[in-house]
């Protein structure tokens, strides 16, 4: 310190920025896909009356009500 004035500090970004969109560009390699789709197709085997836009409205609506 200077004549009783504070030394001014730099403000340092965080780095968590960098880290929050680490998976944006992933592509999962072959073994993780074939696993993926495997997933998908034994998901929509069981559930043939799946639609995501129904579950997503529903989500909406239990949002909006406090649910």
């Amino acid at each position: 310190m200077k004549g009783g004035q504070m030394s001014k500090r730099k403000k340092i970004k965080p780095e968590i920025d960098k880290k929050k969109y680490i998976y944006e560009d992933f592509e999962p390699c072959g073994r993780d896909l074939a696993e993926m789709l495997q997933d998908e197709k034994a998901f929509m085997e069981e559930n043939p009356d799946y639609d995501p836009g129904d579950q997503w409205t529903q989500m909406q609506i239990d949002i909006a009500r406090g649910k």
